[in-house]
């Protein structure tokens, strides 16, 4: 068994190079008898099955499915790592989140998600994770991320400790990286006690105004009741709403005065005997990106929902 959790940013330049380091880690993985989860895509995955897609220890999947909303991706670790700690096996895995093609405000989710993965499964049991980055196709900045948001990096063949990471990061997550303002054409509602049904009337007549499906439409009503109802309880008792259309996307914000204390809220799979508390997860699940920032401001909850 691993004593810790090893978290590890691989800094990879071509195919090749991806290949010959990742097919290592898993064969290594085979070897010691750990299951092997692997989410990645594009050339990576196909390569990846073309080694491994008969293994029956080895679990590939798209990552673009399983983590295009990044805060989905601790559940998938969680329940991997449970399953097969439970029956008395190590497990490892491989986890791309990032690749050139990611819209900013997913790349700002992306990096908050690879530092809270420091949170998350710091305590133990431990278990390595080994996550790559394209360098040849990804900014430096993005690069820096990486180095910051994991204790250990491989790069060109060389393992070392990250001078940039700081145990402490995970901690301020909420706190890390501002969301932009909303654009000053947006519609604006503030709400208190006893307007929660026009907050549900005001989403779905902008929602069905720009094109959002039924069904879509639907689900945004239900989450942005969920965090109107958490700032009424939670939030001071009042709110605001905004809401605007992206060449792409509907988003929606929610903002009011309160603090959010975990930095893994939402990303847990809540416990099936928990009372309330569940606003948060079922937003990452219905929605294609939840942005959320919390501290001495109050709390913004940004929810992005793809138009059709």
């Amino acid at each position: 068994m691993v004593d810790a959790f090893s978290h590890v940013a691989f800094l990879y330049s071509d195919l090749a190079e991806f290949l010959d380091e990742t097919c290592g880690f898993v064969r290594e993985g085979l070897e010691r008898d750990e299951a092997v989860l692997v989410a990645t895509g594009g050339d990576r995955l196909t390569g990846l099955r073309s080694f491994f897609g008969t293994e029956p220890d080895v679990q590939l999947v798209q990552m673009s499915q399983v983590g295009a909303n990044p805060a989905r991706i601790i559940p998938v670790w969680r329940q991997f790592l449970d399953e097969h700690v439970a029956a008395g096996r190590s497990v490892r895995g491989i986890g791309e989140p990032i690749w050139a093609g990611r819209t900013e405000a997913e790349l700002a989710e992306c990096h908050q998600h690879e530092s809270l993965l420091n949170l998350a499964f710091g305590a133990g049991p431990g278990w390595r994770l080994l996550c790559p980055y394209d360098v040849s196709a990804l900014p430096e900045d993005v690069i820096e991320e990486a180095r910051a948001n994991h204790p250990l990096v491989l790069d060109g063949g060389r393992w070392s400790a990250s001078d940039r990471y700081h145990p402490e990061r995970a901690r301020r997550a909420l706190r890390h990286r501002p969301l932009p303002p909303a654009p000053t054409e947006a519609l604006e509602l503030v709400f208190t006690v006893g307007d929660l049904a026009a907050v549900r009337r005001v989403v779905e007549r902008f929602s069905v105004a720009e094109g959002l499906a039924e069904c879509t439409t639907d689900d945004l009503v239900l989450c942005v009741d969920e965090m109107a109802s958490n700032s009424l309880l939670h939030g001071g008792g009042d709110g605001v709403l905004r809401m605007w259309r992206e060449p792409t996307e509907v988003i929606c914000e929610i903002s009011d005065a309160g603090s959010i204390a975990d930095p893994l809220v939402g990303r847990e799979n809540p416990a099936v005997d928990r009372l309330g508390g569940r606003g948060l997860w079922m937003a990452n699940q219905l929605c294609d990106l939840v942005q959320v920032r919390s501290g001495a401001f109050g709390t913004v909850v940004r929810l992005h929902v793809h138009l059709a």
